[in-house]
């Protein structure tokens, strides 16, 4: 016997009252979220287990990198994480999404949809907008293979909602890891520091240790810098420092990370790369940091260049410890970097090999 139509009001309001419970549940933990592990779990995962998705996806606009730079500087691999996404510009959403960067139901049109929702199968897909004070952060795509799960009739009230909180938590705590960050950053060159160079450090010997890969490391120092304090003074010094991890930081990956492990010196982090792929990197970083003077302003150019020092581990030792194969590894490119010195600077020298690029001593 079919229903009634109050029992049918009821059936609605019951089924209203369950998605509700859900989303204050998802609500609570998407504001307690303080990292971003735990926030991509909740949208990624939780979302799509919570109310029987197909897939989501999480698309977020970071026109100059820095949200990917902020994510593996904090340690996060992104190859954990598929179905986040990183776009240039908020403009191929804006034309996706309803006018005024309102939720979008509809069908699934693969010529239209599948940049956003790569996934077989797909009937209808909910587009919700993340935005910040007027600002689109990004979108959040739930997919359904049931055409009808998302049609465009229905109400967006809970979406929208979901929407407001998911993109209020993602900007939390995306500030919450820049805070965290400057704790980890050199403040007068903007490039990590000793302390957070030892952090990374551990972490990618246990990653190298776990994925069976090769991981190379770097000591860079700026030749001759006490003389260009002493003849320049410390704010000349100070340029040269900034302009030499500019020129450093401009020739490494995103995956790479790069510190100033004191004074004068840098250390560098080269995930999955062996000692000739190291000595490659160290030989294009001397030479972008020696092809032309650090300008000061006033007709005051200082030549600058570096002596490099390379180092690979290749896995543990029998009975080395993670820490130990870490010690091992900075101890190889120290003494590496002492023998680019000794041996007339303006150089790279590997830990068991002849220098990667001549020297230029004219």
């Amino acid at each position: 016997m079919s229903s009634t139509p109050f029992e049918q009001l009821l059936e609605n309001a019951r089924h209203n009252e369950q998605v509700m419970s859900k989303l204050q549940a998802l609500e609570m933990a998407l504001i307690s979220a303080g990292d971003f592990p735990q926030l991509l779990g909740l949208l990624l995962d939780d979302i799509q287990s919570e109310f029987a998705l197909d897939s989501v996806h999480l698309h977020w606009v970071d026109p100059q990198g820095e949200v990917q730079a902020l994510l593996h500087g904090g340690g996060l691999d992104l190859d954990d994480y598929p179905r986040l996404h990183f776009i240039h510009s908020p403009f191929p959403l804006t034309h996706l999404l309803n006018p005024g960067l309102r939720t979008r139901l509809s069908p699934f049109t693969p010529g239209l949809h599948r940049d956003w929702l790569p996934d077989d199968g797909m009937g209808s897909l909910a587009l919700l907008p993340l935005v910040r004070q007027g600002h689109l952060l990004g979108c959040l795509v739930l997919g359904s293979r049931d055409p009808q799960r998302f049609d465009p009739d229905l109400s967006t009230d809970f979406l929208d909602r979901l929407a407001a909180i998911a993109g209020v938590c993602l900007e939390n705590v995306y500030h919450h890891e820049q805070i965290k960050r400057l704790g980890l950053t050199d403040a007068l060159t903007g490039v990590h520091n000793r302390r957070y160079f030892d952090q990374r450090l551990d972490e990618e010997v246990l990653r190298a240790q776990r994925q069976g890969s090769c991981l190379g490391g770097l000591f860079l120092d700026i030749d001759f810098f006490k003389r260009i304090n002493d003849t320049w003074g410390h704010p000349a010094g100070d340029a040269v420092l900034q302009e030499v991890a500019r020129r450093v930081k401009n020739m490494l990956r995103i995956t790479d990370s790069l510190a100033r492990y004191g004074g004068e010196e840098f250390a560098v982090l080269l995930a999955q790369t062996d000692l000739e792929q190291a000595a490659r990197v160290a030989e294009r970083i001397r030479a972008a940091v020696a092809a032309g003077p650090v300008c000061l302003g006033g007709g005051l150019d200082i030549p600058v260049t570096l002596s490099i020092g390379a180092s690979c581990l290749h896995g543990l030792l029998p009975q080395e410890t993670p820490g130990e194969a870490a010690r091992r590894l900075l101890h190889e490119a120290d003494s590496a970097l002492y023998r680019a010195k000794e041996n007339g600077r303006n150089q790279v020298m590997c830990h068991t090999a002849e220098p990667a690029g001549a020297p230029d001593h004219g």
